[in-house]
């Protein structure tokens, strides 16, 4: 699924922060789940940083420019991540500056996207899987310019539930829908995008490793297809016995996190309606 429209979205409401000094790389590299000794500029790598026993503490998107390093993450993680980052710094030269309020973050997707993206001046053009289709977010100071210039273009606003149901039919786990600080990462199908394998030692890499090479979660991300519209939090029944919960919906699609036995094409109940695990 993906957009057939040249649309934009004004998300700076995200949280956002610049780590800069001859150590930015090194310092993520050790503390998250993803590579970033080697990020050329202008390369975009999600990451999530977890605890010794796996669980997510939080998620962001990072892209590299000639000077820095920029993070952005759900508003939901305002209060918490920065503070969990920070508590690593000790002797490492990074600066970590939080850049929230001064600088905005406009997210691009549909047919031109990137030419149109990459015609706004003084803007950051941050690459982003978030939607499962190729789009990008422009880091910009100046939100009301770069929106101007998009829609000189042709693009349109749109609406956070035409987002979702692009992101839901496309099965992308999203931070405070299908991860939370319980969720281990390979619960939310993030691995393939965010965690790096063959890197050195980091915060939580050997529980990371035993599930990857040696072992399983109980847990994975589904895509469901029910007969009627359905909601977050409804729950997911199959053979009587409870197997999950909605996390994200749009009409009659879902994501759930759903215990790892139920397959796909199976028939499930969610609050009582008919309903089918697609994937």
């Amino acid at each position: 699924m993906g957009t057939t429209e040249f649309v934009y979205a004004d998300r700076s409401d995200r949280g956002k922060l610049r780590f800069t000094g001859p150590q930015r790389a090194w310092f993520l590299h050790q503390i998250m789940t993803q590579a970033f000794e080697d990020m050329a500029t202008g390369e975009a790598r999600d990451t999530a940083m977890i605890t010794a026993h796996g669980r997510m503490v939080g998620y962001m998107e990072v892209v590299a420019t000639e000077d820095a390093l920029l993070a952005h993450f759900e508003p939901g993680l305002v209060a918490t991540l920065p503070d969990a980052i920070r508590r690593y710094v000790f002797a490492t030269q990074v600066e970590i500056e939080d850049v929230s309020a001064e600088i905005g973050l406009v997210l691009v997707a549909g047919p031109g996207y990137d030419e149109a993206a990459r015609s706004v001046a003084g803007a950051v053009v941050h690459p982003t899987s978030s939607l499962g289709v190729p789009a990008v977010y422009l880091w910009t100071p100046e939100v009301a310019g770069a929106i101007e210039a998009l829609e000189g273009r042709g693009a349109r606003a749109a609406k956070e539930e035409e987002l979702e149901e692009v992101r839901i039919g496309n099965r992308v786990a999203r931070w405070g829908h299908e991860m939370d600080f319980r969720t281990i990462p390979q619960e939310a199908g993030i691995e393939e995008r965010a965690i790096h394998f063959d890197k050195g030692c980091y915060v939580g890499q050997e529980a990371m490793a035993k599930i990857q090479f040696r072992g399983k979660v109980n847990r994975r991300l589904a895509l469901v297809q029910a007969e009627r519209a359905l909601e977050q939090g409804e729950e997911i029944v199959a053979d009587g016995a409870p197997v999950g919960r909605v996390t994200s919906a749009a009409g009659p699609r879902a994501l759930a996190i759903l215990k790892r036995t139920v397959e796909p094409d199976t028939n499930v109940s969610v609050a009582g309606a008919d309903a089918r695990v697609v994937s």
